[in-house]
């Protein structure tokens, strides 16, 4: 199941609890499959590096506040600002890497973060609201990559610490929230509970294939694959939970798509 189509089952559910518990539950299903496969004690030698520890801490920050952006807009109907902000992603690390690492920009690259540029002008101008989710989500997934590329950590031992982090501040949360019977969580395993449980199954499970995939396959290959979750969002949008598209935001995501062919072709001709 896409994760719009889950989130969208619990949509009743907070924005800021679910999250929390896609944090807590995405930590303990990380830490059980690492201590499975003895990949957990790899996990300690982290805490050797405090610059490590400055940017994950920060990092996790970052996809916390990431996922809330996501939930909040599957919650409130605007899963096509979600997938917009993951087309845009590969663009704002683009121009991040220019900023602050000095990467070399060649001319397919330009040419792709100004289509990017321009498709968001169109947006901002052609709608009655600011496309804030979509910026959210993009420049925080952006500035993310940006700084786990500056450290040399495994993705599933990183996200272990990401949501651990997240989890010393979700638990006292969520522990309050069944204490005082407000919370949607209970531990009779009723539809709500599974649901928030599962949470951590569907961050953690795509992460693994991925990362598993990354092995076997070319980069440039990878880099097109992560188009087809924001793919799926699109399609599920319109599709399925019957958002509407304007011709505004039509002609917006066409112009994003002909800089994502750019940015693909840029990859494999590279690779």
């Amino acid at each position: 199941m896409p994760q719009p189509l889950f989130f969208n089952e619990i949509k009743y559910i907070p924005s800021f609890e679910v999250a929390m518990h896609r944090g807590l539950w995405s930590f303990v299903v990380l830490f059980i499959s690492l201590t499975l496969f003895n990949g957990i004690k790899d996990f300690f030698l982290i805490f050797k590096f405090p610059k490590k520890i400055i940017i994950l801490s920060i990092t996790a920050l970052l996809i916390a506040t990431n996922w809330l952006g996501f939930i909040y807009s599957v919650n409130i109907g605007k899963v096509q600002d979600t997938s917009l902000g993951y087309f845009l992603t590969p663009m704002i690390s683009i121009s991040l890497g220019y900023l602050f690492l000095s990467e070399k920009l060649n001319f397919r690259k330009v040419i792709s973060v100004l289509l990017m540029f321009f498709s968001c002008l169109i947006l901002v101008f052609s709608s009655d609201h600011f496309p804030y989710i979509a910026i959210l989500i993009g420049t925080t997934w952006g500035v993310y990559s940006l700084l786990r590329k500056q450290i040399q950590v495994p993705p599933a031992l990183g996200l272990l610490f990401e949501s651990g982090l997240i989890t010393l501040f979700a638990l006292p949360y969520l522990v309050f929230l069944g204490v005082s019977e407000t919370g949607f969580f209970t531990y009779n395993l009723n539809y709500n509970s599974i649901m928030l449980f599962f949470t951590g199954i569907v961050t953690i499970i795509p992460l693994f294939l991925f990362n598993l995939g990354l092995k076997y396959i070319p980069l440039g290959l990878a880099g097109v694959l992560f188009y087809i979750a924001p793919s799926f969002h699109f399609i599920t949008s319109v599709y399925v939970l019957g958002e509407y598209m304007n011709n505004y935001k039509f002609l917006a995501f066409m112009i994003i798509w002909i800089g994502v062919s750019i940015f693909i072709y840029d990859a494999i001709k590279k690779k």
